[in-house]
């Protein structure tokens, strides 16, 4: 009897070890705590997917009150994601549904205070790889930060 109970566990590892579920690997940027840092002007590339990796946090800092502008460009224009501008108590500022099937999604307009801020990119449905770019005050001023250009 200990003899086929022995061959029955014996058989049945196998099958433990082969169901048992894939965990992916965390990227480091699930939380806001460890969000990676974005700089206004210069374009930063992730990744997103509602199955591994639902959700996404960066963060930037605003020196002084200023207009912002955040553009985000999808590589799969099908995904179904929310983007989030929290301020650095986790309060959101603004926040848009991707439109799906559009290629950028835009949020502009944004009146910031001085302080930190986070962006939240989270997939609600499918993944794509995504494409940030932030600018700091006024458009019409040029620069990422509302320092004119000189001409």
């Amino acid at each position: 009897m200990t003899s086929r109970l022995l061959l029955v566990a014996l058989l049945m590892t196998p099958v433990a070890f082969a169901c048992k579920p894939k965990i992916p690997p965390a990227t480091g940027d699930e939380t806001r705590s460890a969000a990676g840092e974005i700089v206004p002007g210069i374009t930063t590339d992730d990744k997103v997917s509602a199955k591994w990796d639902a959700v996404d946090w960066k963060r930037f800092a605003v020196n002084t009150p200023t207009p912002a502008t955040v553009n985000v460009y999808w590589d799969n224009p099908g995904v179904k994601a929310r983007i989030t501008v929290r301020d650095m108590f986790g309060g959101p500022v603004a926040e848009m549904d991707h439109a799906v099937d559009a290629p950028r999604d835009t949020m502009s307009g944004l009146s910031l205070r001085e302080g930190t801020y986070f962006l939240e990119i989270e997939a609600k449905g499918g993944s794509s790889v995504y494409t940030v770019e932030l600018f700091l005050g006024d458009p019409e001023a040029g620069g990422s930060y509302g320092v004119p250009r000189p001409e």
